[in-house]
């Protein structure tokens, strides 16, 4: 009877046994395996930041290049054609007969020609550098840049500019260019009517409040196919550590908050 419990008690520690051997394996790879997953989320997340990264120095290069091929166009088709011309119209004045009325018509289409060119020059001075930018400050050079959009089109632009402080001019510039292309887009895109722009400080930052009565449209669709006006805006705001927040949907416009640190 004696030998009989004995053997139980060896049964019963021998199975205790492997049951907590068993149970340790399992916690074990339980362990192992969670770690594994945490492991490949974290890879998964640095490639995802990664390829975020690449698509941003990418947008960054092909908005540069953007510009160049802009300045390049209009160097080449406006100021270029009108030198040309200028140099037809003098070759003209030195073979013309000795005649005041057609010297003077000469003289009075290279006059034209020059002031054309002088306000071209002035206008892709302008986009390189936004006038007035550096002397007196974004709220003016923007104020300019809403005016130049109403003459342009149907829309009535609302700005507000709230006690801003002396910002550094290459943020300045990006603002500058980001509300540029928000513009840009309700006059070629949004249909809008009416557009509300806030510029204000908010927690020792920017802050840019974009508003339209547009058509809007589906942000998730559009930011999927990588819609150029959104990766430019993106683009424009990340290169100064900023922060967008867009609310749009189909026939109910588009709201555009972006955050940016002056530190």
């Amino acid at each position: 009877m004696a030998q009989s419990s004995s053997v139980d008690l060896y049964v019963l520690l021998f199975g205790g046994t492997i049951a907590m051997m068993l149970l340790a394996s399992g916690v074990v790879g339980f362990i192992l395996l969670y770690q594994r997953r945490i492991i490949r989320q974290d890879l998964a997340f640095k490639e995802a930041e990664a390829k975020h990264q690449r698509e941003l120095y990418h947008g960054t290069l092909e908005a540069i290049e953007t510009e160049r091929k802009r300045l390049a166009r209009d160097l080449h088709d406006e100021v270029g054609a009108s030198l040309s011309a200028l140099r037809l119209l003098v070759g003209q004045m030195q073979q013309a007969p000795t005649e005041n009325s057609l010297i003077e018509s000469i003289s009075t289409k290279s006059k034209t020609l020059i002031d054309n060119t002088i306000d071209n020059v002035r206008r892709i001075s302008n986009d390189l550098l936004p006038q007035g930018l550096e002397e007196f400050g974004l709220p003016y050079a923007v104020e300019g840049l809403c005016e130049k959009t109403m003459e342009l089109s149907d829309i009535n632009i609302y700005l507000k500019a709230e006690n801003l402080p002396q910002i550094d001019t290459k943020v300045s510039l990006v603002v500058y260019r980001l509300i540029q292309e928000l513009l840009n887009n309700a006059v070629k895109h949004s249909e809008a009517g009416t557009v509300l722009l806030t510029l204000k400080t908010e927690n020792n930052g920017l802050e840019i409040e974009y508003k339209d009565n547009g058509k809007g449209f589906d942000f998730a669709e559009a930011y999927q196919k990588r819609s150029l006006g959104l990766k430019n805006i993106e683009t424009r705001t990340k290169m100064i550590n900023g922060t967008t927040k867009f609310e749009t949907k189909p026939n109910e416009g588009l709201k555009l908050i972006v955050s940016i640190p002056l530190n």
